[in-house]
């Protein structure tokens, strides 16, 4: 949990703000800290953050545009649930939001970019080894964003972080039984990615995803039907 503070760039202690609340929280919903149907109360997270219930209230509203939470009035709020049916929809639409990766505005790719999935791929195989889901998370997390990044339409990237997290989530959980495999499948992804990168194919690098994508919902669903 976090200390209710952070250290600002001059180095002095500072309360949080809203954007760093609600990512703390997005991830513990996605860690699945928070389970499904859990009601988080803006008084005990403003009192862990040391922080009034404005920065609350907002984080809290971002996760309910979101779809993480949900506002029931006079009541609380709650971290969403997703039947199989939703979670068929979400990652349907992600599948083809993936092919349209190289027809959208896109930038070039960088040996920088290159260096943050090779850094990334050394970091999988360690997971092999000693599997831990918040690592796990991390890397899951580093990517998309990196990946995502090549991507330079906004409205694009507002609807397919949106995916990812409600997404995220239900594959993290999966992921805990099944680790060797999904790690495996990390590593493929990212040696995949790789290769498209090291050739400035934004276009395969939006195949890749597709077709991993693909993957984690077959897991998904087998899971879900067992």
């Amino acid at each position: 949990m976090a200390s209710g503070v952070t250290i600002g760039s001059d180095g002095e202690a500072r309360k949080p703000a809203a954007t760093e609340i609600h990512d703390l929280l997005r991830d513990r919903i996605c860690l699945l800290e928070y389970r499904p149907g859990a009601m988080l109360r803006e008084n005990d997270i403003a009192g862990e953050f040391n922080v009034s219930r404005t920065p609350v209230r907002e984080a809290l509203q971002r996760l309910s545009i979101e779809g993480l939470v949900e506002v029931r009035n006079g009541i609380g709020t709650f971290v969403t649930t997703l039947d199989q049916e939703q979670l068929r929809e979400v990652f349907g639409i992600r599948v083809e939001m993936s092919r349209l990766f190289g027809r959208i505005d896109t930038r070039e790719v960088t040996a920088a970019d290159v260096a943050i999935l090779e850094a990334l791929l050394t970091r999988s195989r360690v997971l092999m080894d000693k599997f831990d889901v918040h690592e796990h998370w991390r890397i899951n997390h580093r990517l998309h964003f990196a990946i995502s990044d090549l991507v330079l339409n906004k409205t694009f990237l507002e609807m397919w972080h949106n995916l990812y997290f409600r997404a995220a989530r239900v594959w993290y959980d999966v992921s805990r039984d099944i680790w060797p495999e999904a790690v495996g499948l990390l590593q493929l992804e990212i040696n995949d990615l790789l290769t498209a990168a090291r050739e400035n194919d934004i276009e395969a690098i939006g195949y890749v995803k597709r077709n991993y994508i693909n993957f984690c919902w077959k897991r998904i669903a087998s899971r879900q039907r067992s």
